[in-house]
């Protein structure tokens, strides 16, 4: 038997006109929400007629409402990008950081509106389908990791409908998930390092430089560092802040947040003698250009490390696509801005530093992070190890020359 959905509405006066306002749930969200239908009654009606009519606009309603929640809970009648919109908007958005959004909403509107239309419903969302939209991505030019961005994104709308009810099973699980190929980071050579910084100077991007090679701090971390955040008198850098670049009325905006990558993003390092001095003279210059250029100096960024002549922001993009234009131009190699961070933990793996206390200095959430990224760098606990064996082996029974007999012994034995 058919379950009655049970809608409840009073009648409420405004303006001289009455209306019939309806309490129901939101589908998706489940909250409360309210529906103002006007009766065409003035408050002189009679109560009957008002009745009646606040009855008619319950029915009228409930009806309607009733269809649109088959339209949201059914697979076969809900259309897939407008389930996946809805989504995006009422169940992603409230979760993620704003930057993060941005980059769902580029990936629907991007390829996947494209590829899915408007038609198909989320019945229509077939494995078979999925492989087909991998392969049209890829043959895209589509990298490997930016179709799991895609399959992660897919996977996970649909993993909801399944808690909500709305899908059996999760169409994403019954096909081979994205494999990228593990990242081999480039880095430079301390001597390397000190070229690039020696080339640096002058350029808007020495600063930045100078904080990713010594700190191996992230793009993000060396725009979002704030002057509040050093403190001179003892000794210490404080990594709080971050900047994205968000969409804000269809144009990118930089914005600075404490929301870190991880909360282990957010830690303490020593200020070192060669930063400080780097450092104390930018804040001097940045005070030169404020004098120099008065009321057109931006007065937003005052408490900000990375700005302008001007005193504007320096963009987190610009330094990407600043930095290859620097590299070119004094003939180093090709590596990108995000490389520095890589370089400053291979010199500190070199130098016989822990992988914990490189974790601590990179900000990882885990030592697992540290060892999937940067332990094919370590390898003189390998090297101890080996010695340790050999040292073994040669105090044990066998001197060199009984080792050398026990493998021409072996040689014949297999001959």
């Amino acid at each position: 038997m058919k379950k009655e959905t049970a809608l409840s509405g009073s009648v409420q006066e405004k303006n001289g006109k009455l209306y019939a306002v309806i309490g129901y749930g939101d589908p998706i969200t489940k909250k409360r929400k309210y529906k103002w239908i006007g009766l065409n009654l003035t408050p002189d009606a009679k109560k009957s007629v008002v009745k009646a009519a606040l009855r008619d606009a319950i029915a009228a309603f409930t009806e309607q409402y009733e269809k649109e929640c088959r339209g949201i809970l059914s697979p076969e009648d809900c259309p897939f990008l407008e389930f996946l919109q809805s989504w995006l908007v009422n169940v992603k958005k409230p979760n993620v950081q704003k930057s993060t959004y941005d980059g769902y909403e580029e990936l629907i509107e991007r390829r996947i509106r494209t590829f899915f239309g408007d038609k198909l419903t989320l019945k229509d969302i077939t494995p078979v389908r999925i492989q087909e939209f991998y392969a049209s991505i890829r043959a895209d030019g589509c990298k490997e990791k930016t179709v799991l961005e895609y399959h992660n994104l897919l996977h996970d709308a649909c993993g909801w409908a399944v808690r909500q009810e709305i899908l059996l099973s999760n169409p994403f699980d019954k096909v081979d998930r994205p494999k990228p190929k593990k990242y081999c980071a480039c880095y430079y050579t301390p001597e390397q390092v000190q070229l690039l910084m020696e080339a640096a100077k002058g350029e808007r991007l020495f600063l930045p430089v100078i904080l990713a090679a010594y700190y191996g701090l992230r793009r993000s971390e060396v725009v979002g560092l704030r002057w509040s955040n050093i403190d001179f008198e003892n000794k210490r850098i404080y990594i709080r802040n971050k900047a994205s670049e968000v969409k804000e009325n269809g144009k990118l905006q930089t914005v600075i947040t404490d929301e870190m990558k991880t909360e282990s993003s957010k830690r303490a390092l020593p200020l070192l003698p060669e930063v400080e001095n780097i450092l104390r003279e930018h804040r001097e210059l940045q005070d030169t250009y404020r004098r120099l250029y008065r009321r057109d100096y931006a007065k937003e960024y005052l408490d900000m490390v990375c700005v302008d002549p001007l005193g504007n922001l320096i963009r987190p993009n610009y330094i990407s696509e600043r930095f290859p234009k620097m590299l070119k131009k004094n003939g180093l190699p090709r590596i990108r801005f995000h490389d520095l961070r890589h370089s400053c933990a291979s010199m500190l793996i070199a130098h016989k530093a822990g992988m914990k206390q490189v974790q601590m200095w990179m900000g990882h959430s885990s030592i697992t992070t540290t060892m999937d990224t940067y332990g094919h760098l370590d390898d003189s606990a390998k090297i101890e190890l080996g010695e340790t064996m050999s040292e073994l082996l040669r105090k044990n029974k066998y001197t060199e020359e009984q080792t050398n007999e026990a493998g021409r012994n072996h040689k014949g034995a297999a001959l």
